[in-house]
């Protein structure tokens, strides 16, 4: 094995152990995600899903502070706009604001319940959505440039790597702002929207509670943090 080819092994096992790493952190952000929207309950305790709801209740009280804010930026400009354009064109552009945030929250919730599924299913049916060795060709025959194969799996790997990042990235974002943080640059809409995302699964958690309140006596005992 020549200096060159140990050395692309080197590399190559170093971003395996990346890769396993970052997918290791992308699924417990996944199930926190999932809790933290009101989905996977199931597994929790009575005193878990009391901090989960004080949680909630937490992010939704900042959020709507939020919003009042949020609100006064929006209407301040509309009567400038509404002078110019008149109210038909300022309501339009309301609903479709509200409209493409509702949308987005859609594509997030059908995004969570997919990577749950793929998460939970065979490990067979997740090798079905991703064909690394496809992926590669399609990428080297639109570059028009002969890769040996350890650039191959080398660039392959550097993209899987990227692509995680991302996702960690998008998945903590999210995380943090259903508990009322980071929530800088969001607009009225897209905090109008969120309201509703967390109060949706705050009673998602407090219907289980009264399930498990329903099933059993709680003791009373402390709440304390639940791992999300």
């Amino acid at each position: 094995m020549s200096r060159t080819t140990r050395r692309s092994e080197k590399q190559r096992l170093q971003y395996v152990q990346v890769i396993q790493d970052l997918k290791e952190e992308i699924k417990l952000l996944q199930i926190s995600n999932e809790k933290l929207n009101g989905v996977g309950l199931e597994s929790l305790s009575y005193t878990e899903l009391a901090s989960l709801e004080s949680m909630l209740n937490e992010g939704l009280r900042i959020v709507d502070e939020q919003i009042d804010k949020a609100y006064e930026v929006l209407t301040l400009p509309q009567v400038v706009e509404c002078d110019i354009m008149g109210w038909d064109w300022v309501n339009q552009n309301d609903k479709d604001d509200l409209a493409y945030q509702s949308l987005l929250a859609k594509r997030r919730r059908e995004l969570r319940n997919k990577s749950r599924e793929l998460r939970l299913g065979p490990p067979q049916k997740i090798q079905q959505h991703y064909d690394p060795e496809r992926l590669v060709s399609t990428i080297v025959s639109h570059l028009n440039v002969p890769l040996s194969p350890h650039i191959n799996c080398l660039f392959l790997q550097m993209l899987d790597i990227d692509s995680l990042k991302i996702e960690k990235e998008r998945l903590r974002l999210l995380n943090q702002r259903m508990i009322g943080k980071e929530l800088d640059g969001m607009g009225y809409f897209e905090l109008y929207v969120l309201h509703f995302e967390i109060s949706r699964a705050t009673m998602n958690a407090e219907d289980m509670m009264r399930k498990i309140k329903r099933a059993r006596p709680v003791d009373k005992e402390p709440i304390s943090p639940v791992q999300i």
